[in-house]
């Protein structure tokens, strides 16, 4: 303590232990939900297919439902789908409720939430009790392992899960990493299949993929429970079939150190136990992520992922393995382990010599025919064992509007060779982006040749309240050419995207297509909506009275999140879990009266919530007042139902309410005087009443003794 007996002052120090810590967030915890009550319907469809002159034609197509019947932080949840391999199935049927860190789900179910790296979660009649992340308001990371193909030849890769198709991407010759960030969290096979250009499968295989944990929140634990019984899909059936069998799974994390965590996982059935550790470190240079398996019939597995970041590379590697059972596995029964693996792979990435080299290397068990889940015979088609990549790129040079790309790449597929030169250049013009390309390839498989394409893209930008981007593409050789069209479109009622490429090589003829969309059906019991840019299962609904048929856009914490008609309700998806500050801002030009307070409004999933504007267009009234030719200062009048006092010139200017294309201006009102307004001028959001004489004005009795005094 320091008395300053001048000023009258004390200064008290505390010891820094002796004070009380305050948290950096004061509720971790998203707020309660902005709905009470509401009905949401998502409608999602995807199509991939192939017609062909000299091969087989094929297509592909899955319709996928989410409904939701939600009441605030709680609702009934249901998925479901139609596709080529089924007439209709309903997937997912359960009550849930996910708040404060706290969830809970009772039905069929996919439990959410495992720790195990090698058990996939089942379809289940049963429960799950679990922490969650999702109603955290400072969670917001989730990462997913690599997943890579070798593409002997350009074609199309489709991904499924249980049949349905989950991706679908056209590639170039080479192995090529896809992007997993669509994939839902969890542990499970897919099934991948690749195919060339004129729909020719070069190889089905199944891959065991997996989405990494985090390290639980430092002083809490993460866990998970669920028991029931394990529901197999069947095509012919509406539900899916309960296996003879019982599931039990429990699991734990927790952070024991600033950087570290770990967990243990157990689960059961009538014929398997298994245990499972794991760890993970994490520093600002190194992580690590080990696991073990053991189950009570001696088999054993092992998981190790490790990530390694320095000024000069980036290296990260990855290897699972579980022991195959010695005995066959049987169709119909639920097996909590899948058969045995191998899978190794690793990245590296280096800046070298102004640019950016890479490394790759995967390796798995020899692929698996989808067809044959027992033994593989040679003759069937299967996936390279061991894949290695390595590439090269570098800017040669780059401008404001113009950038050059050199990429040098060398693909192994198991001895299979593909080494390729690429030169790209691309020129940015306003809406347009343009691309010309120069590729060589030179391999194993037949393709070495070289081949010239050019891009072209064009983005609406800011031209209409719809995004629209087109890109033709063109690309020709010395044995024929190619052609392709992406379309993407999102706008007031839904989104939609078409990919279509035309091969043309002589006597072979084929046509790609792919593509998607989505849509949404909802209500909140005060109104209905449909429509909606992206595909989530929440939104909210943006009720406009007035300016009917005028575009609005709507900001979602400052950034553009869709936009919405006036004079009816518009829909505006956005991810649940999460507190929205929603505001509106004009898109046409001119003058508006509304409110500029924004709401902020939490959606939990399947939540509506409801945001109301009152827009009234505005026009901007001008004019002098006179009275035989000199100015009249500080007089009050008004036209309608509108005022304005004039200043020391005798000008005005007021707002007035109306459209501008129906505008009526009625007399002038002095006092008791009413002035017929002269010859006007005006444009689309003003109008100038020019000079207004109240010499000329019409007065009552009571108004001719008001002007004469």
């Amino acid at each position: 303590m320091i008395y300053d007996e001048n000023r009258f002052r004390i200064d008290l120090f505390i010891a820094p232990h002796l004070l009380p810590q305050r948290a950096a967030i004061e509720d971790p915890y998203l707020p309660e939900s902005s709905s009470e009550f509401s009905f949401v319907q998502n409608l999602t469809g995807s199509w991939s297919g192939v017609q062909s002159e000299t091969g087989p034609d094929s297509e592909a197509f899955s319709l996928y439902g989410q409904s939701i019947l939600s009441f605030g932080e709680s609702g009934l949840h249901s998925q479901w789908t139609v596709g080529d391999q089924d007439d209709g199935q309903i997937y997912q049927l359960h009550w849930t409720r996910d708040y404060r860190g706290r969830a809970y789900s009772v039905g069929l179910i996919q439990p959410y939430n495992s720790f195990s790296s090698f058990t996939a979660a089942p379809y289940l009649y049963g429960v799950e009790y679990r922490s969650s992340n999702n109603s955290r308001a400072d969670n917001r990371y989730q990462q997913g392992a690599p997943l890579e193909v070798n593409m002997p030849v350009r074609g199309r890769v489709e991904v499924r899960r249980d049949g349905r198709l989950l991706h679908s991407e056209l590639l170039e010759a080479g192995n090529q990493l896809l992007d997993t960030s669509s994939l839902p969290g969890g542990a499970y096979e897919l099934e991948i299949r690749t195919l060339d250009d004129s729909g020719r499968v070069i190889a089905e295989y199944s891959e065991f993929f997996a989405k990494d944990s985090l390290l639980p929140a430092p002083g809490e634990w993460r866990w998970s429970l669920q028991a029931g019984q394990p529901a197999q899909l069947n095509p012919t059936e509406t539900l899916p079939d309960a296996a003879e069998d019982i599931f039990l799974q429990a699991g734990v994390a927790r952070r024991v150190l600033d950087n570290a965590g770990l967990f243990t996982n157990v689960a059961a059935t009538n014929n398997t136990q298994l245990l499972e550790v794991g760890a993970r470190w994490v520093t600002p240079y190194l992580e690590l992520s080990p696991s073990l398996l053991e189950t009570d019939s001696g088999r054993s597995g092992y998981r190790l992922y490790a990530a390694l970041t320095t000024p000069w590379f980036q290296l990260s590697a990855n290897e699972s393995r579980l022991e195959d059972q010695g005995s066959a596995f049987v169709a119909d029964d639920y097996a909590l382990l899948n058969r045995g693996f191998l899978q190794r792979n690793a990245s590296l990435t280096a800046p070298l010599a102004g640019g950016q080299l890479a490394v790759r290397y995967s390796e798995r068990d020899r692929g698996v025919s989808l067809s044959r889940p027992e033994f593989t015979l040679d003759d069937e088609q299967t996936a390279a064992e061991r894949l290695t990549t390595l590439e090269y790129r570098r800017n040669l040079f780059r401008t404001r509007d113009w950038l050059g790309e050199l990429t040098l790449a060398h693909s192994d597929a198991d001895g299979q060779q593909l080494t390729t030169a690429s030169f790209q250049m691309r020129l940015r013009s306003g809406r347009w982006n343009h691309s010309a390309r120069l590729r060589s390839d030179s391999g194993d498989a037949g393709s070495e040749g070289l081949r010239a394409g050019f891009d072209s893209t064009w983005n609406d930008r800011d031209l209409w309240a719809l995004e629209l981007d087109q890109q033709l593409s063109a690309e020709t050789d010395q044995d024929g050419h190619y052609l392709r069209s992406n379309t993407r479109l999102a706008g007031h009622r839904g989104f939609a995207s078409s990919t279509v490429q035309y091969l043309n090589k002589g006597p072979q003829q084929s046509l790609n297509y792919l593509g998607s969309f989505s849509t949404n059906l909802m209500t909140n019991g005060d109104g209905f909506a449909w429509g909606g840019e992206r595909p989530y299962g929440s939104a909210v609904m943006v009720d406009i009275d007035g300016s009917p048929e005028q575009d609005f856009e709507i900001l979602v914490n400052g950034v553009r999140r869709g936009y919405a008609k006036g004079g009816g309700k518009s829909l505006i998806n956005l991810p649940a879990f999460g507190s929205y500050e929603v505001a509106l801002r004009p898109l046409e030009d001119g003058f508006y009266d509304y409110s500029e307070q924004s709401e902020i409004l939490t959606l939990y999933p399947g939540n509506v919530a409801q945001a109301e504007y009152a827009i009234q267009p505005l026009i901007l009234a001008l004019g002098r007042i006179v009275q035989d030719g000199s100015p009249v200062a500080h007089a009050k009048i008004s036209i309608g139902e509108y005022s304005a006092v004039t200043d020391d010139m005798g000008v005005f200017q007021m707002e007035m309410r109306a459209d501008p294309r129906r505008l009526q201006v009625p007399p002038v009102r002095w006092g008791n005087c009413r002035v017929a307004l002269p010859e006007q001028s005006s444009g689309d959001h003003w109008v100038n009443l020019g000079v207004i004489d109240l010499a000329t004005a019409q007065c009552f009795e009571e108004g001719l003794e008001h002007a004469s005094r």
